[in-house]
């Protein structure tokens, strides 16, 4: 990948929980590839905390769609300058209810060493968590929500 080239608007939300195997058949779409060394994943999965006593069953996402894919752009060229040797980036975000136990949240890194593609993966994540309006209400047991902070 060509670290001066601008990159598009790639849209990272999806409806709905991750499928385990869409992270399979990522991973398997890189195969052919020869010039990577290294592929690094992070997933985010819905845990069941507990709020005054009751559990999360699930999260509801949502996102400033706009506001929110504009920044992921500029972190993806500032991620590209910053390694310049990265072949891929992907990253997905779900939105909707996403029940405890499935995945809403994957960065996968592909680039020639493994440093690399560790690195650019912890910074994406938490340059996401930090900066993209995305937001998620804890639904608990019994019924009600609590606004979920990033931690």
């Amino acid at each position: 990948m060509n670290a001066s080239k601008p990159h598009k608007v790639k849209d990272i939300f999806v409806e709905g929980a991750i499928d385990p195997a869409f992270v399979g058949t990522s991973l398997a779409k890189h195969a052919s590839r020869t010039d990577i060394g290294a592929h690094e994943i992070f997933l985010g999965q819905v845990r069941a905390d507990k709020v005054d006593d009751r559990a999360v069953t699930a999260i509801e996402y949502t996102a400033y769609r706009e506001m929110a894919l504009e920044r992921m752009t500029a972190i993806r060229e500032e991620a590209f300058g910053k390694w310049p040797g990265m072949t891929c980036l992907h990253v997905y975000h779900s939105l909707g209810t996403i029940k405890a136990g499935d995945l809403c949240f994957m960065v996968f890194a592909s680039a020639p060493h493994r440093r690399d593609a560790r690195d650019v993966v912890a910074y994406v994540v938490d340059r996401i968590k930090a900066e993209l309006p995305i937001f998620g209400r804890e639904v608990v047991e019994g019924g009600g929500y609590v606004w979920k902070t990033n931690t």
